[in-house]
């Protein structure tokens, strides 16, 4: 398969636990379909990686400039991408601003990573994790290519809220070390995995809604359980009362399972066998909003996903709203704009 599975590597027994090869494996079978760009060209080569690193500059020394070619596919679900991306020859990225959460993984070769004054290596048997907000100086190997997957902010946010059962008092910030050699990571592995065999299979199931958001909470939840973070220690207790009430937690993932639908604060109460009262006490003692705000955040947040997964959007922004239970389109806007600080339109434009 394109992605192999570590379970156990000792990495105490040698300084290169995994030498480098002659020639990496090329693009994986699932991405083969998702070309974004390949071109021998620097200046090209980085407007075609804004997307995923922000203006930047590509440093290329002396002989290699000849022989440099950018390949980069990268395929989209709704809150999370895959992708892959190769320079063949060594090249240094200045000013990357990452502005998700993205896990690099080098299929070969090596990777530097230049944070706040700290070094961080991708290998085969590591990886490096971005938050978003990261300003970073990149050193990728000749013959490195590196896989990435992409988290939005809103996907980890959600699952850690209903998780918690509690507003976030932060973001999530992950450490930048991600040891793939440990025991435990394979199964980040099968989760990466399980994403290529979706991606390749390329049927009606892969376009399920209900599918796709299950796979990606299914690495979400993988991540957040396996990388040290600021919400780590509390993910790995067992649940008890400091985790939320009983209530909070049926509340909101019907919620969320249902942000289709047209739910009101007596139907949510109805579902879950409370009353309204019951149901606002809950929500505002533990997350400090309303069951109805909390709801509107979480139909934002699908939106915004929506439209930052096409630049050549077929369906107007009125209609993908409404998708999602928000038929008033001023009051949409409005509500958008509170929370992300910019237009729908403006997202849509900037994505484009």
């Amino acid at each position: 398969m394109a992605i192999s599975k570590v379970r156990m590597i000792d990495t105490s027994l040698t300084d290169r636990p995994v030498p480098h090869r002659g020639r990496s494996r090329g693009i994986p079978p699932a991405l083969e379909a998702f070309e974004c760009a390949t071109t021998p060209v620097i200046r090209l080569a980085e407007r075609a990686m804004e997307e995923l690193f922000g203006e930047h500059k590509i440093l290329v020394a002396g002989q290699d400039a000849a022989n440099f070619v950018l390949t980069y596919h990268v395929a989209a679900l709704h809150e999370i991408s895959f992708g892959y991306v190769d320079y063949r020859v060594r090249v240094q990225l200045r000013d990357v601003w990452v502005d998700d959460y993205v896990v690099f993984m080098a299929t070969n070769g090596r990777g530097e990573f230049q944070f706040s004054g700290q070094s961080y290596e991708s290998s085969t048997v590591r990886a490096f994790i971005a938050n978003p907000g990261s300003r970073l100086d990149l050193v990728f190997d000749a013959d490195s290519p590196h896989l990435f997957v992409r988290f939005s902010a809103a996907l980890l946010e959600r699952l850690l809220v209903r998780t918690l059962a509690r507003s976030l008092r932060e973001p999530v910030r992950f450490l930048g070390a991600f040891d793939l050699s440990v025991q435990n990571a394979w199964r980040w592995h099968a989760a990466v995995q399980l994403l290529h065999e979706e991606l390749y299979s390329q049927d009606d199931l892969t376009r399920n809604d209900l599918r796709v958001s299950t796979l990606e909470e299914y690495l979400a939840a993988s991540l957040l359980l396996l990388q040290c973070s600021n919400y780590h220690d509390q993910l790995r207790l067992p649940f008890c009362r400091e985790r939320g009430s009983r209530t909070l937690r049926l509340a909101t993932r019907f919620v969320d399972d249902n942000l289709q639908e047209d739910l009101s604060l007596e139907k949510v109460a109805t579902a879950i066998g409370v009353s309204p009262r019951t149901l606002q006490k809950a929500f505002q003692d533990e997350l400090h909003t309303s069951p109805m705000t909390y709801l509107r955040d979480q139909r934002l947040d699908r939106i915004r996903a929506e439209i930052l997964k096409e630049s050549d959007m077929a369906e107007t922004l009125g209609t993908i709203a409404a998708r999602w239970g928000m038929h008033h389109y001023g009051r949409f806007a409005r509500s958008y704009r509170e929370r992300f600080g910019e237009s729908p339109s403006a997202t849509l434009e900037r994505n484009g």
